[in-house]
């Protein structure tokens, strides 16, 4: 039997606490989007996370991308939209309404070592069609649709 993941629906019975994220959606110079696949859910996902205190939202998505693809040398284009969505996170009893909002980036020639951190465990250069396929969220695929 797998361990539990720690997201799951919103438990009506626990407390609700606003969160704002921000992350990107990764081009290559051929187009292709970066997905990354989480190692506790098995979800393949945009980069993206939480803002820290003082952060622009566009910091906030250089600096998540970064920490989660190892990629330094991002031309941040635009930004792209955003999406909401309530999850409940077990560690800490909470369920969390969750604001992203998405930016539109360019690998810098050359500069394209990617190192994803421990949380997972694979990834992909997607052309847009099997970006679209592989991702797990809606949210993440109306995103990348957003694009194209």
């Amino acid at each position: 039997m797998g361990t539990q993941s720690p997201t799951g629906r919103p438990e009506p019975s626990k407390p609700t606490t606003p969160v704002t994220s921000a992350g990107g959606v990764i081009l290559d110079s051929d187009n292709n989007v970066l997905v990354l696949k989480r190692r506790a859910e098995g979800t393949w996902v945009l980069p993206k996370g939480r803002r820290e205190s003082g952060e622009t939202l566009e910091n906030t998505a250089l600096r998540e991308v970064w920490e989660e693809t190892g990629l330094e040398h991002l031309h941040v284009e635009r930004k792209i939209g955003m999406v909401r969505y309530t999850f409940y996170w077990r560690p800490e009893e909470v369920n969390y309404r969750k604001t992203v909002h998405y930016f539109l980036m360019r690998v810098e020639d050359g500069s394209d070592d990617l190192k994803p951190e421990e949380d997972f465990i694979e990834h992909s250069w997607a052309p847009f069609e099997e970006a679209l396929k592989l991702l797990t969220f809606e949210n993440d695929r109306r995103i990348v649709r957003s694009l194209f």
